[in-house]
């Protein structure tokens, strides 16, 4: 009886003991997690949904649909940084081209049934990194970025909107105007492709980027600035002083254009022919190291059937989404060039072939937009979707 009642205090006592460890152990996992929750790299992205105005009945379902994509796509970011948190620049760009598909996606919801284009959706496609726990929710995401900017994380320039300042332009004049707009959008990928560099290699002192960069960015903007007034007023119209749109300034590291999106913010090749073409560094030598390459890809406003008159503004967005997405691929192919990353496939897996799914999607709904119009919607010219390499 003594034997068996030793025996039992025995077990207890190793079941307290082994209890204990495991509240110990337990205590110890949870405080490591707190710890690595509280350095966490995440996300933090624009809110959408206070952005989007009136959406009209007809196009909630969608509108709400595309909004929860975009939740999801923060969640899954998130999720895949937690695990690999050196994987943060990379998965910034991802989540950008991604976001700017939904976007895309939540205007021609709203068009398609009559509704107004929401203003600036393309300046909420792109996110920052921060450290801390994740915001996990799109429609509330904290876009104070209080929390730390990982290191290299780019700053980009902030430049005055020019498209929504100008007057009534002639008929005369739109197309001179449209390419000037252009340039000003290719003025600004090279500014944000220059200061991406900058972010890994560092160079210069204090007033390098005024002096380097945001100073030549305003003289150039001056004379494209100059350009537009002359373009109007040879065709009849007042001339426009928009001296005061030359300046720009400078978004925090991971922070999207503020002010030019959707216009001059589209940062690439003109109408999207042939991009970065002229630009040959690099050119059958491989990746040398420090010398970017550009994409090259196929002109497609040459290529287009004859736009009617009512969709030719909704073909011109989609043709300034084809610029962005050129800007964003030359932007990653810069970083590339001073801080290489992936194996030999890379570049082809992590920029080409993105870039043709995004093509892809635009040729569709260039020729739906001109179906709508004529009743008959031209077959996409999806060969035009894929990009090589300067």
């Amino acid at each position: 009886m003594v034997r068996r009642t030793r025996k039992n205090a025995v077990l207890k006592l190793g079941g307290v003991g082994a209890f204990a460890a495991l509240v110990l152990g337990a205590g110890l996992s949870l405080a490591s997690a707190g710890e690595n929750t509280a350095t966490a790299v995440s996300v933090t992205c624009p809110t959408v949904a206070d952005k989007l105005g009136a959406v009209p009945a007809a196009a909630k379902a969608g509108v709400d649909q595309e909004l929860r994509n975009l939740e999801t796509q923060i969640a899954n970011v998130n999720a895949r940084l937690a695990r690999e948190p050196g994987a943060a620049a990379g998965q910034l760009n991802d989540i950008a081209g991604k976001r700017r598909a939904v976007l895309d996606r939540i205007r021609l919801n709203i068009t398609r049934v009559g509704g107004t284009a929401p203003a600036g959706l393309d300046q909420l496609a792109t996110c920052a990194l921060r450290n801390g726990a994740a915001t996990g929710n799109n429609a509330g995401a904290d876009n104070g970025n209080t929390g730390t900017v990982a290191a290299g994380a780019a700053q980009t320039v902030n430049c005055p909107d020019v498209r929504n300042q100008l007057p009534a332009v002639p008929a005369g004049a739109a197309a001179g105007v449209q390419q000037e707009l252009a340039n000003l959008d290719r003025e600004i990928a090279a500014a944000n492709a220059r200061l991406a560099q900058l972010a890994v290699k560092p160079e210069g002192g204090p007033n390098f980027v005024n002096n380097a960069i945001l100073g030549p960015l305003k003289s150039k903007r001056i004379a494209v600035l100059d350009r537009i007034a002359i373009n109007i007023a040879r065709a009849g119209g007042q001339r426009p002083n928009l001296s005061s749109l030359a300046t720009c300034g400078l978004n925090a590291a991971g922070a999207g254009n503020a002010a030019g999106a959707g216009n001059n913010g589209n940062a690439g090749a003109g109408n999207n022919g042939n991009a970065g073409a002229g630009n040959n560094a690099g050119n059958g030598n491989g990746a040398n190291a420090g010398v970017a390459r550009t994409v090259n890809c196929p002109n497609v406003r040459n290529q287009l059937p004859a736009v009617p008159a009512a969709a030719a503004g909704q073909v011109q967005n989609e043709l300034n989404q084809l610029d962005k997405q050129i800007a964003e691929a030359n932007a990653r192919l810069a970083g590339l060039a001073v801080r290489p990353e992936g194996g030999p496939n890379f570049i082809q897996n992590a920029i080409l072939g993105p870039l043709k799914d995004k093509r892809v999607a635009v040729l569709n709904r260039i020729a739906t937009d001109i179906g709508r119009v004529t009743g008959q919607r031209p077959n996409p010219r999806l060969d035009l979707a894929t990009c090589g390499l300067n």
